[in-house]
């Protein structure tokens, strides 16, 4: 390089700032590598890619700075030819996050996935996009949990590779080129905070529960549910312009949820969430979108205020056309009795002519609610269930337990959620309640006619999906007639040819009305729930929430969605460390410990995993 070269360089990038620029590159080097060689492992079958799918790098060199998205025109269809939108409007501004809602079915995931591999014509090529799904394929090797996460930002690892690129280049004619270049290669890594990476992708992997041995241990250690938290911190850490993240909470605990809340209330992009859990979108977003009748309709504000004002909507498109329809029933109820007059043969055909000018608005079509009931149970002696000093581990005897000394009774009038992280042992006290395990040591007693009834995430799952409702319904209850069962199967909207018809011809919210059903038709004096609410759309919630809030038996249940829990419980019992006790407050009450909790565990966790790497 000679001394004329030199001299330019500086007047572009100060001594200080190649420093500071070229120890980021070497420390990205070095991340870029290791990508590459997890990469060359995924091509040799040893892993698969468990962060994100379809994202497109941005041209930075484009000029462009557009943040929104505005797209108009947008259809989208099955392969089979099924509409889900016609003529759509996608409408994204930049440091908005929008709840999209709708039925299960609607086109939600898909028009996710379209936006993501950009097959909307018109998405602006230039954004990062991301779309963080339900399900990914298994990630392995010895790659570490933490490293995973920051080999997932693929913009400043293809950055590296240029700027590597640039510097074999000694050729004299393209160094202003190359050097014009590598400045924006500087600039770009400073926006995305290289040096910062490795204490961003511990925060947020400690945010969503990893302890510093599970960020540095290897990802193939992980079971699928902390695989899609790995995929799901990838997202967070990469910050695209457009995050869209689909049902994130399904494979979280209620501690992971609250702390995700807290950190996308203060995301810097523009954000999608589909989820079913209402409370989740009240504090995240602040715009929703409805897909419905294959159309997106937009709604400032959160779930709740969406909800307010589509039914006022719905009150004042009703309005509208009753007013309508009474001004046309006047006007003909005026024709027909004046037409014979000659005096008034004027008027009626004035009337006439308005009667056909009047633009007829659509009529409103009102959706029914939805709704069941369990049986109530005939009374029993109290209390039914007795928990009396349990200790239970599936490797006792041993000096830790997963539960100890765990006492509390259950009655029919037993309102009880059950709260903790997953792993302290919530599914284990169930299924200890169920009589699935025996205690190690104490005891659990129960009413010699007590009736239990189980609800999970997965009693769809139960039915032979090449069998009718009825038939699955008649294998569990074998006692019960086909005309009776069709009968019991009407309630739940389960009728007609639906009710013969195989399973597998069904939709996923009919499918839980057939679980539904299976629950009712127990007439349980005490409903044990593990994650119900997984799975089913809103109005199958709400129906959910409603049955429970009148049933007049015990409730047991462990669930995230807020809601829910606010909604049919009256007294919070929290699993951890090997104990279970009753907390002392409300939800709210405890929503605040908690991330008061996190915010600590988060902070200790980082700087402990930093003394370990240094």
């Amino acid at each position: 390089m000679t001394n004329q070269q030199r001299d330019a360089h500086e007047t572009t990038v100060s001594a200080k700032d190649k420093r500071k620029a070229r120890k980021e590159l070497e420390q990205a080097r070095r991340e870029y590598e290791a990508k590459v060689a997890f990469l060359e492992s995924q091509e040799e079958g040893e892993a698969g890619k468990a962060s994100v799918s379809s994202m497109v790098l941005p041209d930075y060199r484009s000029g462009r700075n557009e943040r929104d998205i505005h797209v108009r025109n947008v259809s989208l269809s099955l392969d089979n030819g099924t509409s889900l939108l016609d003529d759509g409007e996608l409408k994204f501004a930049h440091q908005r996050r929008y709840g999209l809602v709708g039925k299960n079915g609607v086109g939600k995931t898909t028009l996710l996935k379209a936006i993501a591999a950009f097959e909307v014509e018109g998405m602006p090529r230039h954004h990062r996009i991301l779309h963080v799904r339900q399900e990914i394929r298994a990630a392995g090797g010895d790659i570490s949990v933490l490293q995973a996460v920051m080999d997932a930002d693929v913009e400043r690892n293809t950055l590296i590779e240029e700027e590597r690129n640039a510097d074999g280049n000694d050729a004299d004619a393209s160094f202003n080129a190359d050097l014009k270049r590598l400045d924006e290669v500087y600039e770009r890594l400073q926006i995305l905070g290289s040096d910062s990476a490795e204490g961003r992708a511990s925060t947020i992997l400690s945010g969503l529960q990893f302890t510093p041995s599970m960020q540095s241990g290897p990802t193939s250690a992980l079971s699928g549910g902390w695989r899609m938290r790995v995929a799901l911190a990838a997202a967070l850490f990469i910050e695209p312009d457009l995050l869209m993240l689909d049902e994130p909470t399904n494979h979280l605990d209620l501690e992971a949820v609250l702390w995700l809340e807290s950190y996308l209330q203060s995301y810097r992009h523009t954000l999608i969430v589909v989820s079913h859990d209402r409370s989740f979108l009240n504090e995240v977003c602040t715009d929703t979108i409805e897909f419905k009748n294959r159309k997106l309709n937009y709604y400032k504000g959160d779930y709740d205020t969406y909800v307010r004002t589509s039914e006022e909507n719905v009150k004042n498109l009703m309005r509208v056309y009753q007013a309508y329809q009474d001004k046309r029933e006047h006007m003909m109820e005026f024709i027909t009795k004046f037409r014979a007059s000659a005096n008034r043969a004027k008027l009626v055909q004035s009337r006439v002519k308005a009667v056909e000018k009047m633009d007829s608005p659509e009529p409103v079509t009102i959706e029914p609610v939805w709704t069941f009931s369990i049986p109530n149970p005939e009374p029993l002696g109290r209390p039914i269930i007795s928990i009396d000093d349990v200790w239970f581990d599936y490797n006792a005897p041993k000096d830790e337990w997963i539960l100890q000394q765990v006492n509390f009774g259950v009655d029919l009038d037993s309102r009880i959620g059950i709260l903790g992280p997953n792993g302290a042992g919530k599914s284990t006290l169930l299924n200890l309640i169920m009589d699935r395990l025996t205690p190690n040591k104490g005891s659990i007693s129960r009413n010699g006619n007590l009736r239990i009834g189980h609800f999970t995430q997965h009693s769809a799952d139960k039915f032979d999906l090449h069998l009718s409702a009825v038939e699955n319904m008649l294998n569990l209850f074998s006692e019960a007639e086909d005309q009776a069962m069709r009968s019991f199967l009407g309630r739940f909207q389960i009728q007609g040819s639906d009710a013969l018809k195989p399973m597998m011809m069904l939709s996923g919210g009919q499918k839980s009305r057939v679980a539904f059903a299976s629950l009712a038709y127990q007439k349980p004096h005490v409903i044990v729930m593990d994650e119900p609410t997984n799975h089913l759309d809103m109005e199958s919630i709400d129906a959910l929430v409603g049955a429970v809030k009148d049933f007049r038996g015990g409730l047991i249940v462990v669930s995230h969605d807020q809601f829910f829990i606010t909604n049919t419980c009256g007294e919070l019992w929290v699993v951890g460390e090997g104990k279970t006790t009753r907390f002392r407050g409300d939800f709210n009450e405890y929503k605040k410990e908690t991330l008061e909790r996190t915010a600590k565990r988060v902070a200790d966790s980082v700087k402990s995993l930093s003394m370990i790497n240094n």
